[in-house]
């Protein structure tokens, strides 16, 4: 279920997720959601960082999303978590702003860039424009 009550919207209870498209990125941006590679979110949640919990997700697999796999020489999909970010951007080591754009300390960037990021823009968060 979506709360669409506060901002970003936030989904209570369990979240469903299909993918389509799977490039080998450790961090899946799906709006107002985000996951990680098993991997990714071991390594976060062994970090000592807060704001954030790692949640379990359903996910389902698209015909693409099999072809895409195949193209990047895999044979299986990594095991997927819910990052459930519980943080303020600006304040906390991940956090959300009001329109939902993840934002994250510098201890919690190096964490992330242990992994594959290649899809994922990055760039310094300026509070008057990251509103």
């Amino acid at each position: 279920m979506l709360d669409t009550s506060v901002r970003p919207p936030r989904v209570e209870g369990t979240l469903y997720y299909e993918i389509d498209n799977w490039f080998g990125d450790d961090l899946i941006t799906a709006h107002p959601c985000f996951l990680l590679t098993e991997k990714m979110a071991a390594a976060l949640a062994g970090s000592g960082l807060g704001a954030f919990e790692i949640r379990g997700v359903e996910i389902t697999y698209g015909e693409e999303a099999h072809e895409r796999l195949e193209r990047h020489g895999l044979t299986e999909f990594p095991e997927f978590r819910w990052l459930f970010v519980t943080g303020t951007a600006g304040h906390d080591d991940v956090g959300l702003t009001p329109r939902g754009r993840l934002v994250v300390s510098d201890a919690a960037l190096d964490i992330f860039r242990q992994g594959n990021l290649d899809g994922c823009a990055i760039e310094e968060y300026d509070p008057d424009t990251h509103r």
